[in-house]
């Protein structure tokens, strides 16, 4: 589970949200078909300040946190509607969540869905087109062509979309976006005439595991936070992660791209939250040498 928020901790998490408020682009698109909506009970101040960075980017028809009853007046204050659900306590519940109750909240045509690692960056990426398709998220590039567009973390989905993955009665839930995209995506398209967008409007709309080739709308994945946020936002941002991450896979990926991009500070703050959370082997403790190293080549970030 996160941290709980000290008050020096909660005040300066405060003006990270209300710095994105104050940063927003008065030519912002309106996508008055699209609500935007997290659903996170787990690390409610992460997806809000995600779903700020969106909304500072795009005008949406609606936005809405689905959390738990304790984060509804903190999302209150970041101007957010907020929906209390139950506590999603695992990646399976999330997933039933997302499949099975998100669609009766959802009045516009689409939705799109994000997490607290991925957000709108790029607003003139934005194509009406998008909106022609019933599911778009970023490119598998491991999958097969007819497979490899996927990726639910930062997706935009329509009503019908919604309804044909309700309509499945699944057993199985998670991960949701390989269930529905890879699984069952062949009686997605067949019985309820769904239209997965293809490779080459996905890696315009979003990015994850693959380098996108030109900026696109938005993206997905720790690992690309770098390259959106400054080193003192993501060392905050590290402070709020629970110690499960900090045992990833995402953590390592994280921890090399940002050496990569020259943020050793926030780097090291990683490593040391990785190795006290029992990932202490040689690899980290590398990484974590060459990031100390680093720091003495570089002043503290403010």
């Amino acid at each position: 589970m996160p941290h709980r928020l000290d008050s020096h901790s909660s005040s300066r998490w405060h003006n990270v949200l209300m710095q994105a408020r104050a940063s927003h682009h008065p030519d912002r698109p309106a996508l008055e078909q699209v609500t935007l909506c997290a659903v996170d009970t787990r690390a409610p101040q992460l997806a809000l300040a995600a779903l700020r960075r969106s909304m500072d980017q795009v005008g949406f028809a609606r936005v809405v946190l689905f959390t738990s009853q304790e984060a509804v007046g903190l999302a209150a204050q970041s101007g957010i509607e907020a929906i209390a659900i139950e506590p999603l306590r695992s990646g399976s519940d999330y997933s039933r969540w997302v499949v099975q109750d998100l669609p009766q909240h959802i009045q516009t045509s689409h939705v799109l869905i994000s997490q607290w690692d991925g957000f709108v960056t790029n607003a003139t990426a934005w194509s009406d087109d998008f909106l022609s398709w019933d599911y778009i998220g970023a490119v598998w590039p491991d999958q097969p062509t007819g497979r490899n567009v996927g990726n639910g973390g930062f997706s935009l989905r329509s009503q019908s979309f919604l309804r044909a993955a309700q309509a499945l009665k699944l057993q199985n839930f998670h991960p949701e976006d390989q269930v529905l995209c890879r699984d069952h995506r062949v009686a997605l398209e067949t019985q309820h005439n769904i239209r997965f967008a293809p490779p080459s409007v996905a890696r315009l709309f979003a990015h994850e595991n693959e380098k996108p080739r030109q900026p696109t709308f938005g993206f997905h994945g720790p690992y690309n936070l770098p390259k959106a946020l400054t080193e003192s936002e993501l060392v905050l941002l590290l402070e709020k992660l629970p110690d499960a991450f900090f045992r990833s896979r995402d953590a390592r990926r994280l921890a090399r791209a940002l050496l990569l991009r020259r943020m050793p500070f926030a780097a090291k703050a990683l490593l040391k939250r990785r190795s006290a959370a029992g990932k202490s082997g040689l690899h980290t403790r590398l990484l974590g040498a060459i990031a100390t190293f680093m720091t003495l080549l570089k002043p503290p970030p403010p």
